[in-house]
């Protein structure tokens, strides 16, 4: 996939959607097969330089019982006040965090307890942008959000991935339908690929089985 392209792994719990995630973030190697970057196997990069790379966002992301700002900066300790501040005016967190008593200096709570789950979610994506990554790794950042909530984080996600390649783990249609390709996985193993349309106007798919329940596990 090129910048600004959205690959979606889909399928049934259990198909190893997670476990690709895994891989690309190297907690584990392939025992068959390689994953490549450009080319290159990802067991010949080096893992920090790798990691620098990857900006991940989770359903659940991990907050600190720090400052919002030390919670955006945490993957790039370098980040300028200046750079905190137009990541999360891109993740549509400036406002609300503006309002916070304290502003930037107020601590969210272990694990961010302290704010919403759609503000947990735009501080994390505000963290991904501010480290600038070469590839976006999200396992389906608006599932656990109501739809006010989902629409705001969904518009800071297009911001992040307009210029980011972006790999999404996805649990529901509305994820995937936008994807530039969406690789149906059995198993562990590639069962189908294609765009929305291509696997939507094959018969029998699995991808058109996931389609008319409007739900990926």
């Amino acid at each position: 996939a090129r910048p600004g392209e959205t690959v979606a792994l889909v399928g049934e719990s259990g198909a190893g959607k997670s476990t690709v995630g895994r891989l690309i973030e190297r907690y584990y190697d392939p025992m068959q097969g390689a994953l490549l970057l450009d080319g290159v196997d990802f067991r010949a990069l080096d893992l920090r330089w790798l990691r620098s790379h990857i900006g991940l966002v989770e359903q659940e992301p991990v907050l600190f019982d720090v400052s919002v700002t030390a919670n955006i900066a945490y993957a790039m300790p370098s980040a300028t006040t200046a750079e905190v501040q137009t990541a999360a005016k891109l993740a549509h967190a400036h406002a609300f965090i503006e309002a916070l008593p304290g502003g930037y200096e107020a601590r969210p709570g272990e694990r961010g307890v302290r704010i919403s789950g759609g503000q947990k979610q735009r501080i994390a994506i505000a963290r991904a942008i501010v480290k600038k990554p070469k590839l976006l790794l999200l396992d389906e950042a608006t599932s656990a959000l109501d739809s006010e909530s989902e629409a705001t984080v969904q518009a800071a996600l297009d911001s992040l991935m307009a210029s980011t390649t972006t790999v999404v783990i996805a649990h529901r249609l509305s994820t995937v339908v936008g994807a530039s390709l969406i690789v149906v996985l059995d198993r562990g193993t590639v069962a189908e690929r294609g765009t929305h349309a291509e696997l939507a106007s094959r018969p029998g798919s699995r991808y058109s089985q996931f389609m008319r329940h409007q739900l990926l596990a």
